[in-house]
């Protein structure tokens, strides 16, 4: 849902709550004078959430994953990793090279029709950029050979409107041997400024 229609509906609600209070006030019916007010609160509340959330875009993943972050933040588990900084076609880079197995697991889908993968929750790559102190993303995307046709692609996932740069991520299969699982994980982050 756009973010800007929905401040919209909230500001409309909470210039009917006020009107609410001020006819609860004039006829002295003071028991419903609790709801009210609670209720022009819990607007207020959310009115202040998406002020300052960021979103141009709200749906219930981004919601959730954000109040969850922020009440009940996620134990990360570690993932050893090595960073190297560099430059590549005249760009600033910085890799970030998990050491496997077994690397951060990253959630996938088939597309419909197609014979790629696409992400399937941000959530397992927007977990692993806080772990690695990045912003995280907003969208989805579908593997790099969606776009390209090459199968030098199929396990590149690539950002180009990310904040800092281009952000790619390129996967593989990892074994946890103790769980006898196999499973798609990160490989490598790549971020180009």
């Amino acid at each position: 849902m756009d973010v800007g229609l929905l401040k919209n509906i909230i500001l409309a609600l909470m210039a009917l709550a006020v009107i609410w209070i001020i006819v609860i006030l004039a006829k002295r019916e003071t028991e419903n004078l609790l709801r009210a007010v609670l209720f022009l609160v819990f607007l207020g509340v959310v009115f202040y959430y998406l002020q300052h959330a960021g979103f141009e875009r709200l749906t219930w993943s981004t919601f959730r994953e954000d109040v969850g972050n922020t009440f009940f933040p996620e134990k990360m588990p570690n993932y050893p990793y090595e960073k190297e900084e560099g430059f590549l076609g005249g760009r600033s880079t910085v890799r970030y090279i998990f050491q496997i197995p077994p690397g951060p697991p990253l959630s996938l889908i088939l597309d419909p029709g197609e014979k790629y993968f696409r992400i399937k929750d941000i959530h397992s790559v927007n977990r692993i950029l806080r772990y690695l102190n990045l912003p995280p993303v907003k969208t989805a995307v579908s593997s790099l050979a969606a776009t390209t046709g090459s199968p030098h692609d199929a396990n590149v996932y690539r950002w180009t409107n990310y904040p800092l740069g281009v952000l790619s991520i390129e996967c593989t299969i990892c074994q946890d041997r103790d769980r006898l699982t196999s499973y798609q994980c990160i490989m490598q982050i790549i971020l180009e400024r």
